[in-house]
C-alpha cells in the first residue's frame, strides 16, 4: 500500500508539480533577461511607430502627408463606442477583467487545439498580448530547426506574457485598446484605425456606424483575407459574424442583429499617397525646405547661390528644420516618421478654388487652342518652317531638358520606360 502511495507521489509530482515548477522558473528567467532583454518602460512609453505628419492650412484643414507608413495616433475618446464594443467582444471578451494574459482563454485553447486537435480556434492572445506583439515583433526564425523554432516560439510567447502585464501596469484598459487599435494595420496602406477609416469610409474613428464598426473588427484578424476591396464575400461574412458576436454580448436586439447583418457593405474607399489632397506642390516644397542640410560651399557652382542659401539657413528657422532641431533623445527629427504636424499659411478653401480655375483654364481653353494650333499646321506642333527630324530632335532635347526626365533617370527608370511615361496622354 505504501509502495502504491509512492507512485502516486511520484506520478502527481510528474505530471502536475513538475510542469508548473518548470513553467514559473522559466518564466523567471525570461522575465530577468536570460533569454534576451524585454522592453524596458521607458520604451513602453514611447514605443517606436511609424507616425505619419499631418500638414494643415491656416484654416486648420488637414490639407496631406509625409509618411513611411500612413499612420496618425488617436485617443480612446476619439473612437466609436461602436467600435471599441466590437473590438472587444471579438478580439477579447474578458479584457475588462484580465491582466493581460486571460488564463481561461488559455485553457480553452489548450484543450481545443492540442487536446481535441481544433486550430480554428485562435491562439487565446489578448488585446494586450497583441499590443505587445505588435509593439514589439518577433524576429525570424528562418533556416532553424523544427525543434529550435518550436523553443524560440515558447520563449516568444512568454516574452508576450512578461510584456502584456508590464502594459497592464503602465497603462489604463482604454489606452491599451487605443495604442492597439493605432498600431495594427488594416492593408490599403492604412496604418492605425485613424488611417483606416479615412481610407475605407472617409470618415474619423468617431463617425463609424454599427456595421462599418464591425466591418474593420472583422479586418482585425487577417486584413487581405478580409478585406472589403479584395475579398468582398470573406469581408461581408467576417462583418456579420462580429455583429454575431456583438449581439451574444447583448450590445444591441435581435431584431437589430437581424436588420443589420441585411446590410450591404458601403465604401466610399480611396487609398492614401503623397499625391492625394491639394496644394501637392506646395507641400513637396515645405517637405524639401525643412529637410535642407546646412549649405556647403563646395557643393555650389556659384558664389550667389551658397551666400544666399546660407542667408536663408540663418535667417529662416523652417529652412532645415528637421537638422536645426533636436528630440529628447538628441536624435534628428524625420518628417515622414515622427508624427510632426505642420501649420501653414495657405488657405484651402482659396487653394482649392485656384486649382479649379487652372483645372478648366488648361482644360476648356489652353489644351482645345494647342490641338486647334496644331491640327491648322497640319498636325505637327512647329508647321512646315523645319522637318520631321529636326522637330523630333527638339521634342527629345526639352524631354531630357526636364526635371521630370532627371527624377525618373535618377530613380533607375530605363530609356524606354521614361519614353513610354512621356508618351502617355
Amino acid at each position: 500500500m505504501t509502495r502504491n502511495k509512492n507512485i502516486f507521489r511520484i506520478v502527481l509530482w510528474l505530471i502536475v508539480v513538475l510542469p508548473i515548477v518548470s513553467i514559473s522558473t522559466l518564466i523567471a528567467l525570461v522575465a530577468n533577461g536570460y533569454f534576451g532583454s524585454l522592453p524596458s518602460f521607458a520604451e513602453l512609453e514611447n514605443p517606436r511607430s511609424n507616425i505619419a505628419t499631418e500638414v494643415y492650412s491656416e484654416d486648420k484643414k488637414l490639407i496631406g502627408t509625409f509618411f513611411i507608413e500612413n499612420r496618425s495616433f488617436v485617443n480612446f475618446e476619439d473612437l466609436s463606442p461602436y467600435l471599441v464594443r466590437a473590438v472587444l467582444s471579438t478580439e477579447d471578451a474578458r479584457f475588462a477583467s484580465h491582466s493581460g494574459i486571460d488564463m481561461m482563454g488559455l485553457s480553452r485553447v489548450f484543450v481545443r487545439n492540442f487536446l481535441l486537435g481544433d486550430r480554428r480556434q485562435g491562439g487565446g492572445s489578448t488585446i494586450t498580448q497583441q499590443l505587445a506583439k505588435n509593439l514589439f515583433p518577433r524576429e525570424s526564425n528562418q533556416g532553424q530547426s523544427l525543434v529550435q523554432k518550436m523553443g524560440k516560439l515558447v520563449i516568444t510567447k512568454i516574452k508576450e506574457w512578461v510584456t502584456a502585464v508590464k502594459l497592464e501596469r503602465a497603462y489604463t484598459k482604454n489606452e491599451i485598446l487605443a495604442m492597439y487599435l493605432n498600431v495594427v494595420s488594416y492593408g490599403s496602406n492604412a496604418f492605425g484605425i485613424s488611417a483606416a477609416t479615412k481610407t475605407f469610409f472617409n470618415k474619423a474613428p468617431t463617425q463609424l456606424s454599427i456595421e462599418e464598426a464591425a466591418l474593420l473588427a472583422g479586418m482585425l484578424n487577417a486584413p487581405t483575407r478580409y478585406s472589403p476591396v479584395l475579398n468582398s464575400n470573406n469581408a461581408l461574412a467576417r462583418r456579420n459574424f462580429v455583429l454575431h458576436q456583438m449581439r451574444k454580448a447583448d450590445y444591441f436586439t435581435e431584431d437589430a442583429y437581424r436588420q443589420l447583418r441585411q446590410l450591404p457593405i458601403t465604401l466610399q474607399y480611396k487609398q492614401d499617397d503623397h499625391n492625394n489632397g491639394i496644394a501637392t506642390y506646395f507641400r513637396e516644397r515645405v517637405r524639401q525646405m525643412m529637410n535642407m542640410k546646412a549649405p556647403v560651399a563646395s557643393r555650389y557652382n556659384n558664389r550667389r547661390d551658397y551666400r544666399l542659401d546660407s542667408i536663408e539657413w540663418q535667417k529662416n528657422k523652417l529652412y532645415g528644420w528637421c537638422y536645426k532641431n533636436k528630440k529628447a533623445d538628441g536624435s534628428l527629427y524625420d518628417i515622414n516618421r515622427d508624427g510632426l504636424k505642420i501649420y501653414t499659411t495657405i488657405n484651402s478653401t482659396m487653394q482649392q478654388y485656384a486649382e479649379q480655375a487652372l483645372v478648366e483654364h488648361l482644360s476648356n481653353s489652353l489644351q482645345p487652342a494647342l490641338q486647334q494650333e496644331i491640327k491648322s499646321k497640319g498636325g505637327r506642333i512647329w508647321g512646315s518652317s523645319i522637318s520631321d527630324e529636326q522637330e523630333q530632335a527638339l521634342i527629345t532635347m526639352a524631354i531630357k531638358q526636364s526635371e521630370r526626365y532627371r527624377v525618373m533617370r535618377n530613380a533607375g527608370l530605363s530609356e524606354e520606360k521614361i519614353q513610354k511615361a512621356f508618351n502617355t496622354p
